[in-house]
């Protein structure tokens, strides 16, 4: 059941790759552009180490991820019903609750980061626990506490083989990066160019998370509601 649940998720994201990264691809290349114009992320010095962070780069960049998040929710769910959309057609209605979504992940944000204080393991169940609350908000147009309430009451049933397909996707998307990331660099060096080329690829290979994701909540739910066209 676990496996068939991968597969399935699997045969959806390789299906519909050329809808998903109509949307991802743009905030990667937003979130590259930004940190062109105000410096990496990650600050490191003469020596190659790490010596701190830009503030600013990383506060854009965390708020950037709710939006491009929703995006992508609305582009599944379109997929869902057979009508993939454009990128503008995703981006309005997740900019339209964009407050509210950025109020549920930080408080997803928020408990996931109490479960990494405790141990490894509770951090990814309570990510498991909530990770269908962005989907309610967007498609069942719930507030952050109820969507939130909501998603942990949905999630119990399947808990453990969402958590374990979740896992298994991430280890997934990071192998599959890690092997991209070292073929692209090893052929072309590393620049400006092929980084940019190797973020955009592992920005696709992500999105299988966010499948697994939406797959699971669409058994546990009942069938989400094409979102309205603008």
């Amino acid at each position: 059941m676990i496996l068939q649940r991968l597969k399935e998720s699997l045969y959806f994201w390789r299906r519909h790759l050329a809808a998903l990264f109509l949307v991802s691809a743009p905030f990667t290349l937003l979130g590259e552009a930004l940190q062109w114009l105000l410096g990496p992320v990650i600050v490191n010095g003469a020596d190659g180490k790490v010596v701190g962070f830009n503030a600013l780069s990383m506060a854009l960049l965390l708020l950037i991820r709710p939006l491009a998040e929703g995006a992508l929710i609305v582009q599944l769910a379109s997929i869902q019903h057979g009508r993939p959309r454009g990128l503008l057609a995703c981006v309005l209605p997740a900019l339209a609750r964009f407050p509210f979504l950025l109020a549920t992940y930080f408080m997803m944000a928020l408990a996931v980061s109490v479960g990494w204080m405790l141990l490894f393991f509770p951090a990814l169940w309570i990510y498991a626990r909530l990770c269908f609350a962005p989907f309610r908000l967007l498609l069942r147009n719930e507030g952050p506490l109820q969507s939130l309430q909501s998603a942990f009451e949905r999630s119990s049933a399947c808990q453990w083989p969402l958590l374990l397909n979740l896992v298994l996707s991430g280890l997934l998307v990071f192998a599959l990066a890690a092997v991209v990331n070292s073929l692209v660099i090893g052929l072309l060096g590393e620049n400006a160019g092929t980084l940019l080329v190797t973020g955009l690829i592992t920005g696709l290979l992500a999105t299988l998370v966010n499948v697994v994701a939406f797959r699971f909540w669409t058994l546990a739910d009942e069938p989400p509601a094409a979102p309205a066209r603008d």
